[in-house]
């Protein structure tokens, strides 16, 4: 086979192509050259296009941008403020950053370049003027302190008879921790932040106490326990009810933050019940069986409550939450509860009349004249409401120059009782003022065995004086 000779026609399309090529070599190889000094199509320096530009441009640009930067600071309450990029001293920094990202770039791969971005962040690129930040920090109206709230902590409300104790949520208040602002706007701002919100960056004071502190929930649940307590006191027809309310008031939280009764509340409340309720020592208003209306004074016959045992009582029902009706601890008792402590069976002694009744369940069990303390010698039988303290059967009285022995000894008062006097032709009248005994009251032998025989120790016995009665009979 022959060969085929290239026609001139030939030769000048290879050296057009070859020419076409060249050029598009060339062309490709300036624009690498050209993007050794300029940042490639598609890259973006902290948010600002720089595109085809030289370091000198870029820095003009990042220059401009920030001389028109400022940062929005976002507060509680939808308050926002303003910080100005120029009024804090923000200039930029050009520390070889952008020469050294300028290098990493392939200039080879520059036409790839329009068909995708590079983003490209430099940490450090501007610089401001602490001095004037802190100044212009303290300027905001939201660090104003009339214009600040401190956070308040949560806290346990006041008692209420619906709700009885519950938590008050929190208050989070506007007051701002200056260190804490700056340190986050320093950072911001280096980084050219366009806002920062105060509440994200924790910069608020935060209430050391919130409602999920379970501490706070045990107190509450300590103290709505010790409010449930409802202790209903029972004196006769009279009643007393201790609720809530007022336990309420002897709550307090201790420095160990654990929920303690007021034992000296429980010991006034206790000495408010004995006020009310203590008979004993009280001046007693009483209608004798002459029609008439006597207060009698003195004596050791009453209700008295046992103050320290019923405090110690009372706080550890409190402690149980307890509901009940009770009757306090007594240290001394009566027959009959309410004012009229004595009853309806009790003895009578008119110390003017020289005579007594004995009332047996509202029965005229005894009546008697009978012989009191010898007045002119000075042993006057003493007034008063007393409680027999016991009764005995032949007994030998014994005193200051006598020994007397009776068949019926009954003491209600030290060592004045009632007790036979065989020795004693008659009773009653005005023997008593020089004749009468050493204070007891002495009884007709008949009238001694009768008491003896239906009296009970603990009986009330009522001595009094009421003038006008002298040898007037009772009205029973």
């Amino acid at each position: 086979m022959g060969t085929t000779k290239k026609t001139g026609n030939g030769w000048l399309g290879v050296w057009i192509a070859a020419g076409i090529i060249l050029t598009l070599l060339l062309v490709y190889l300036g624009f690498a050259l050209y993007f050794s000094t300029h940042f490639l199509p598609g890259t973006i320096i902290n948010g600002v296009a720089v595109d085809r530009d030289e370091v000198k441009d870029v820095e003009w640009k990042i220059t401009k941008e920030i001389e028109k930067y400022e940062i929005k600071i976002k507060a509680r309450e939808d308050k926002e403020e303003v910080l100005a990029g120029v009024d804090i001293g923000v200039t930029p920094i050009f520390d070889g950053s952008l020469e050294k990202n300028l290098q990493k770039q392939d200039c080879f791969l520059w036409p790839m370049a329009f068909f995708r971005e590079s983003v490209i962040e430099v940490e450090t690129m501007v610089d401001y003027s602490e001095k004037k930040l802190k100044k212009k920090v303290d300027e905001l109206q939201i660090m104003d302190a009339e214009n600040m709230r401190r956070p308040k902590d949560a806290r346990i409300s006041e008692y209420s008879k619906e709700d009885m104790y519950t938590i008050i949520p929190e208050e989070e208040g506007t007051k701002i921790r200056k260190k804490k602002l700056l340190k986050s706007l320093r950072h911001a701002i280096i980084n050219l932040q366009d806002s920062i919100s105060v509440e994200d960056e924790g910069c608020y004071v935060k209430p050391k106490i919130t409602a999920e502190s379970k501490k706070l929930k045990e107190l509450v649940k300590k103290m709505n326990h010790y409010v449930q307590a409802e202790i209903t006191y029972q004196f006769g027809d009279e009643k007393e009810v201790l609720d809530g309310e007022e336990i309420s008031q002897w709550l307090f939280v201790n420095e160990k933050q654990e929920v303690q009764v007021s034992k000296e509340q429980i010991a006034a409340y206790v000495e408010r019940l004995a006020d009310n309720h203590d008979t004993l020592g009280k001046v007693k208003k009483f209608k004798t069986s002459y029609g008439k209306k006597v207060t009698i004074e003195g004596g050791d016959y009453g209700w008295k409550i046992d103050q320290e045992k019923e405090t110690e009582a009372l706080t550890g029902l409190i402690r149980e939450g307890k509901v009940t009706t009770r009757e306090p601890e007594f240290e001394r008792m009566a027959n009959n509860p309410g004012k009229k402590d004595y009853g309806n069976t009790y003895v009578e002694v008119n110390l003017t009349a020289q005579h007594l009744i004995y009332y047996k369940d509202g029965q005229v069990v005894l009546e008697s004249d009978f012989v009191s303390g010898n007045e002119a010698r000075g042993w006057s039988t003493p007034t008063g409401v007393f409680g027999l303290y016991y009764k005995e059967r032949n007994r030998t009285l014994r005193g200051e120059g006598y020994a007397t022995p009776v068949s019926f000894w009954m003491p209600f008062n030290g060592g004045v009782g009632f007790h036979d006097a065989r020795w004693r032709g008659s009773f009653g009248g005005n023997r008593y003022k020089r004749g009468g005994s050493h204070g007891c009251i002495n009884l007709p032998y008949s009238a001694a065995k009768t008491l003896y025989e239906n009296i009970e120790a603990g009986c009330a016995v009522l001595v009094y004086t009421l003038p006008g009665t002298e040898g007037a009979a009772p009205q029973i």
